[in-house]
């Protein structure tokens, strides 16, 4: 199996406290570029996305690299309320996922634990390879999926989001 690059577009040097807002356009913009970039590095069968903002990130990766596409839903969360303290699947992976190139999508990388619980339950499915993307990676991540588009320490306001900034 050939290694594969981490893909990282760039840095953005802001104050952590900060807000940067993402409009549809630069969205579809950069993640054109993103998956692209991808594309050049790794060839996928299938895009798992894992929700909400995954999802998104996800369909839209999928489509631009013409494979299927998945979502999955891991979440404390259920309809907004808090249920759980340790994240729980929702919507769990599909055995479609066996012996395929797979890529896993998030919107943002944190703390990377939502990465790796979506990690390790798709693993269990046997994909011949599979790789991690987000579009934003904190910069203060204890680590990094295999691709991301851009690393800052700020907060990205995606516009799927811009409700929750009111």
């Amino acid at each position: 199996m050939d290694e594969v690059k981490p893909l990282g577009a760039k840095r953005v040097e802001r104050e952590s406290s900060e807000l940067i807002r993402l409009s549809w356009e630069e969205f579809g913009r950069e993640i054109a570029a993103f998956a692209d970039g991808i594309r050049e590095r790794y060839t996928t069968e299938l895009v798992v996305g894992i929700a909400r903002g995954g999802v998104i990130v996800g369909a839209v990766v999928a489509s631009r690299l013409e494979v299927d596409f998945f979502p999955i839903k891991i979440s404390r969360r259920v309809m907004m309320e808090v249920t759980s303290e340790e994240p729980a699947f929702i919507i769990k992976p599909y055995s479609y996922a066996e012996g395929k190139r797979v890529l896993l999508v998030d919107d943002v990388y944190t703390t990377g634990q939502t990465m790796l619980i979506a990690r390790r339950a798709l693993q269990r499915y046997r994909p011949a390879e599979l790789r991690t993307c987000t579009y934003a990676c904190r910069e203060d991540a204890p680590s990094s999926p295999d691709f991301w588009y851009v690393k800052t320490p700020a907060t990205i306001a995606f516009p799927w989001d811009y409700h929750l900034l009111r």
